[in-house]
């Protein structure tokens, strides 16, 4: 399960907004907690990122961009819980490129559609994208 803060989930649908028509993305930071077989992921911190793709269908994290993030996740203590991108065209379900290119198993993929605002999340394991359950925090 994925928690997110309401106001952590509208900046990354406002982050996703503003760079329509091109696909947005982003790391989710926080904290993962197992309680009785399942994996709570409680996003703390969201970092926007270049999409050094500039693509209205898909996504790159600026590797140098990325690595700073990944370095200030470790150096503060938090835990790195995945990833998010905008679907400007499509619905909030893993693409077929999201499919062929995500490499990060064990980690969530946020995915945010536009046309109309719908939010989804997906974790990766060795067999594939299963959907997994979002839970909004107040702000």
């Amino acid at each position: 399960m994925l928690k997110i803060k309401r106001r952590d989930l509208d900046e990354i649908i406002c982050h996703s907004k503003m760079q329509n028509p091109l696909e947005t993305c982003g790391i989710l930071a926080g904290m993962i907690t197992d309680i009785d077989d399942v994996s709570i992921r409680d996003v703390l911190k969201v970092y926007h990122c270049r999409n050094e793709l500039d693509s209205p269908t898909e996504y790159r994290i600026d590797p140098e961009q990325q690595l700073q993030i990944f370095e200030e996740i470790e150096r503060v203590g938090l835990d790195l819980l995945g990833f998010y991108h905008s679907h400007p065209r499509g619905g909030p379900r893993p693409s077929n490129i999201d499919r062929e290119r995500a490499n990060y198993v064990g980690y969530s993929y946020l995915i945010v559609s536009l046309y109309p605002v719908r939010v989804s999340s997906w974790f990766l394991d060795e067999f594939g994208f299963k959907k997994e359950e979002i839970q909004t925090m107040p702000k």
